[in-house]
């Protein structure tokens, strides 16, 4: 029997992560839409930004953790933040410990002065991972800590990057709509729907939330990978039957 990979196995950072090593292509893409964004959300305060898909593999994280990497080399003070309490990859991505987290520090359990905030030198940013995976991900960040840390966040970084669980399949993202400046949605080549798309800014617009754009993701580079996970968002359904 063929052996599954693990996700830390299936997650080449040399390929995946903005780098000096990374296509002149792909460096300018990051550095196109990092310009847009900020033509977006004009002003010199802290900004927050939500990064959002339809479903599963679309490419959400990298594009998460590849726009914060673009504003550390732009001199901003970035940290990135695994909202999705479900299914986390934000660690596995970058290589560093998942837990504690933001989960941990949610529920009480661990203090903002403590070590859930980790620094990766390699990409100039800071990140706070999911932490332990919580009975009731959607309470938590509907608390108002949550809102409070967002806050505390934002008088410390430029740009902190919200990297949320697919909208189509539960409602983590649309529940800071309140507090997020704007929201990035990432689509894949040959891999989301457009009637996907379609209830995606649906239930945006129903929360009031801010779209600044769409991100088109995957027109080369790694769509095996992403085609062979697409089947890995029906998890998220499993997980509420249970």
């Amino acid at each position: 029997m063929k052996k599954r990979k693990t996700i830390s196995q299936l997650f080449d950072k040399s390929k995946m992560l903005l780098s000096e090593n990374s296509s002149f292509a792909t460096r300018e893409a990051y550095k196109s839409l990092r310009t847009n964004v900020m033509f977006s959300l004009p002003g010199s305060d802290s900004k927050c930004i939500g990064v959002v898909s339809a479903n599963r593999g679309e490419g959400k994280s990298t594009v998460a953790i590849n726009l914060g990497i673009s504003f550390a080399q732009n001199k901003k003070k970035v940290i990135i933040v695994d909202c999705d309490m479900r299914l986390p990859t934000i660690a596995s991505k970058i290589g560093i410990n998942q837990k504690p987290g933001l989960s941990n520090y949610l529920a009480g359990n661990e203090d903002i002065q403590g070590e859930i905030i980790q620094s990766v030198p390699e990409y100039g940013i800071d990140v706070l991972t999911a932490g332990d995976v919580p009975p009731d991900p959607t309470m938590l960040l509907g608390s108002q800590q949550m809102d409070s840390l967002v806050t505390l966040l934002k008088e410390y970084y430029d740009y902190v990057i919200l990297d949320f669980p697919p909208v189509n399949i539960v409602t983590d993202a649309v529940i800071l709509s309140h507090t997020v400046d704007g929201y990035l949605i990432v689509i894949r080549h040959n891999l989301t729907e457009f009637k996907m798309v379609r209830e995606t800014f649906r239930q945006m617009d129903f929360s009031d939330a801010k779209v600044l754009g769409v991100v088109y993701n995957g027109k080369g580079g790694h769509s095996k990978y992403y085609r062979r996970n697409y089947k890995s968002h029906y998890y998220y359904n499993e997980y509420y039957k249970k």
